[in-house]
């Protein structure tokens, strides 16, 4: 899950930094039925609420974040899929879904990645990406008080501190992890202070009883 952290916040922020392929990533041995199972898990467009959201393909993931690396070579995954990355007024949210092999290879994972340190690989990314025009930086991160809603739920947040062009705001970012037997999630969501328009209040814990929703179908 750290792969969607440092590559779809690169993507979303500045579009900057590239990261070479990760020898610690899980196998990929992936089958048609999960790989199917994987695409349902996902975000979708309907489980968004009003009018307004624009949509684009994520960016590919081919990650290595050096300050978080775990090594999950000997864990096989059978699916892997991406949501598009929904966008509305300056902020927006998107979902990772990863099928493994067995429940105890899903388990050995999340133990290895749902954990603070998670949030190294944001501030790793975020050391490439400052221009001379636009920086942003780490205002405060650390675990999210969040409902307890998958067999396998942990929650974190990070605060951004942006200044573009001279327009000073804030942003939050929350990682919503989700595990049931052989599947873990990720939910992310970037909610911007103004002179943008944050995200609708309390999004994030609604989508994640989607998502788990699915998890337990």
């Amino acid at each position: 899950m750290r792969r969607l952290c440092s590559t779809i916040v690169l993507a979303a922020l500045f579009a900057g930094a590239a990261f070479a392929a990760n020898p610690h990533d899980p196998q990929k041995r992936f089958t048609a039925a999960d790989q199917a199972w994987a695409r349902t898990l996902l975000l979708q467009r309907a489980d968004l609420p009003g009018a307004g959201w624009t949509s684009k393909k994520s960016t590919g993931d081919n990650s290595t974040c050096k300050s978080f690396n775990p090594d999950e070579s000997k864990l096989v995954e059978t699916g892997e899929q991406q949501s598009r990355e929904f966008s509305r007024g300056g902020g927006f949210v998107t979902s990772m879904a990863a099928i493994f092999k067995t429940t105890k290879d899903a388990e050995t994972g999340w133990n290895l990645e749902a954990k603070t340190q998670i949030l190294d690989c944001l501030a790793e990314a975020l050391g490439q990406t400052s221009t001379g025009s636009a920086t942003v930086k780490i205002a405060a991160r650390g675990r999210l008080a969040f409902p307890h809603v998958a067999q396998r739920t942990a929650a974190f947040y990070v605060r951004l501190a942006f200044n573009v062009q001279g327009i000073k705001f804030n942003a939050d970012l929350h990682f919503i992890l989700l595990g049931r037997g052989r599947a873990n999630l990720a939910l992310m969501s970037l909610s911007p202070g103004k002179p943008l328009t944050p995200l609708p209040a309390g999004l994030d814990r609604s989508l994640a009883a989607t998502l788990a929703r699915r998890l337990s179908g």
